[in-house]
């Protein structure tokens, strides 16, 4: 990187590189090597102090240098120490996964590991950028030129990674090859990836920030790009405003997923934007025409965020919070922030065009990074105000027992959501509400997972009996077969059955055709030797609706027979091995033979 007050490019020792690498693998390894299992504390301790340390020396690789090396270690120590407490935050409040898979686990997981990589990411340009303040305040130029560039040095990072493994995996299997075990067992070692893998990760980072040209030149490209790309999706962000009030907004709150939708489609126009407003520094080369579609893009934002917050309400007004939720409707304030904020600066009129978007985005960059430490501390706990809501919404009456997700509390709200079904079964024993949920409380205690529970809930719903068709004059039982079959099949129209003796064991089997689906298979069901149906397999590949309508035709005309197949089946020892074709072959045969 460039020096922004000599304009040379910015030096630093590759010695703190090497270290600074050596000592996360080191870190990293002890731990693995001495994880204490007995207690708690400890546990979550030791993982919260390598995330800490790893941190800090991300930060140091980072923004060191030898004009700012006074500056970057308190940042790094700082940041380092920040994440080492959101990640003590979060071992903690995990709940005990031992006697239960807890999906919570992994929402919480996937989110701690996003908003860390988007923490590093907003916080990064501003430690970088530190040194360079004007007047106590930070220069946008440094701020942009950072938050591009750090991406095309982390790049480099990972390909330089990557290269070397596969060089050390060729070394191993050259050696390997010719009957020397030697180096398989030094390189194929966890301590000597865990050493090694980390200093040259540090190494990468350290070759991206001295040749700051070719990251200047990747950086250049990839803004070209976002100037290409920008007028297409003005073009799309304003078709489809202009599409809605012709379709109305019914198909929107029908998908199930528009608020994940919208928020891609403002945040791409928030990344192509600022693609090509760059820095502000220059002039935006469009015509007259491009601008003013960009601009009605722009106005168009925050009514998608809106429509966005309306179907989150909608879901919550249902069905009430969850953590999923609570973390969607995080990312509509963050996504308003900027909706309004692009849309007001098309107001503005001022110079350079939109450049009021560079103070809003250095405002909500640090509104990010303060949204992200909340939602994962104690301040705003996502599950323990999900599970507070859900037994409010059971308490007052707006959910009904029959309808309250229990799976959920046990299931996907980590601890407070099993303290809260605690607090369930510790109602008084004379209690309305117990009396009505003792049943489903019984049973979500007798689940093992979130995805079995369901499950059981659906199977212990009334539901009306399948409907079947049986062609021919066969008086054949169906009794049993309604449990054989897939749930909820043959609900909305009747299936149809055609009795036949494949096996030639005098007793007929039945074939199922299900012509509700567009794709389907003939399933062939037999009774087992207590007489209760099971299914054996299928028939042939699966054929659209029109096939199948077609079938049940002929098999009504009674154009159906048994034929012995081409190959026999070929036992080996115990082991019976049955043909199976390499393709699907049809053999049309005179309707005569016999």
């Amino acid at each position: 990187m460039y020096d922004t007050t000599t304009d040379q490019p910015v030096r630093s020792n590759v010695t703190v590189f090497i270290l600074s690498g050596f000592i996360q693998g080191l870190a990293c390894r002890l731990a693995l090597e001495y994880w204490p299992r007995s207690n708690q504390l400890q546990t979550a301790l030791l993982p919260a102090a390598i995330i800490g340390i790893v941190i800090f020396c991300f930060i140091l690789q980072m923004s060191v240098s030898e004009q700012r090396r006074h500056g970057s270690l308190p940042a790094a120590l700082g940041i380092g120490g920040l994440f080492a407490l959101l990640a003590l935050w979060y071992i903690l409040q995990l709940p005990d996964t031992t006697t239960h898979p807890n999906s919570w686990k992994g929402v919480v997981t996937v989110s701690s590991m996003l908003s860390g990589t988007l923490l590093l990411y907003f916080m990064l340009p501003f430690v970088q950028s530190w040194p360079d303040r004007e007047h106590g305040h930070f220069r946008y130029p440094d701020l942009f030129r950072h938050s591009w560039d750090n991406f095309f040095v982390l790049l480099v990072a990972v390909l330089l990674t990557g290269a070397y493994w596969l060089l050390i995996v060729l070394w191993v299997m050259l050696f390997n090859m010719i009957g020397i075990r030697l180096f398989r067992d030094i390189f194929f070692n966890a301590t000597f990836a865990w050493l090694s893998l980390p200093v040259v990760f540090a190494l990468g980072i350290h070759i991206g920030l001295t040749h700051d040209r070719i990251i200047t030149a990747l950086r250049r490209i990839v803004l070209s790009l976002c100037g290409w790309l920008m007028p297409l999706l003005a073009l799309i962000t304003l078709l489809f405003g202009a599409s809605l009030p012709f379709t109305g907004l019914a198909p929107v709150w029908n998908t199930g997923y528009s608020t994940p939708i919208l928020l891609c489609l403002i945040g791409a126009n928030i990344v192509l934007l600022n693609g090509i407003f760059q820095d502000g520094a220059n002039p935006v080369r469009y015509p007259a025409p491009l601008l003013r579609l960009i601009e009605v893009a722009m106005l168009l934002m925050p009514v998608f965020a809106l429509l966005g917050a309306y179907s989150t309400w909608l879901r919550i007004n249902q069905h009430g919070l969850s953590p999923k939720r609570i973390y969607l409707v995080i990312l509509l304030v963050i996504a308003g922030c900027y909706s309004f904020a692009y849309a007001f600066a098309v107001f503005r009129r001022n110079k350079p065009w939109m450049g009021t978007i560079r103070p809003a985005n250095t405002a909500i960059a640090l509104l990010v990074c303060l949204f992200i430490i909340l939602v994962h501390s104690p301040l705003i706990n996502p599950p323990a105000i999900s599970a507070r809501n859900q037994l409010h919404r059971l308490f007052s009456g707006r959910t009904t027992p029959e309808k309250f997700d229990f799976g959920a509390l046990k299931f996907q709200f980590g601890i407070p959501g099993e303290k809260a079904l605690q607090k369930l079964s510790n109602l008084p024993p004379d209690s309305p509400l117990l009396k009505k949920i003792a049943g489903q409380l019984a049973a979500v205690n007798r689940a093992d997972s979130y995805y079995r529970w369901k499950e059981n809930q659906r199977k212990n719903q009334h539901s009306a009996p399948p409907k079947f068709t049986l062609l021919g004059d066969e008086h054949i039982s169906l009794q049993g077969l309604a449990g054989a079959i897939e749930e909820d099949q043959c609900q909305a129209q009747p299936c149809v059955l055609y009795p036949v003796d494949l096996d030639q064991d005098n007793r007929k089997e039945l074939i199922l055709i299900d012509t509700t689906y567009f794709l389907h298979q003939m399933v062939l069901f037999a009774r087992d030797n207590n007489g209760n149906w099971q299914k054996q397999g299928v028939l042939g590949n699966a054929t659209d609706s029109k096939t199948q309508n077609k079938l049940v035709q002929q098999l009504k005309t009674g154009s159906a027979r048994p034929v012995p197949a081409q190959y026999q089946s070929l036992q080996i020892g115990t082991t019976v091995y049955h043909f199976v074709p390499d393709r699907l072959t049809e053999t049309v045969t005179d309707s005569r033979e016999k």
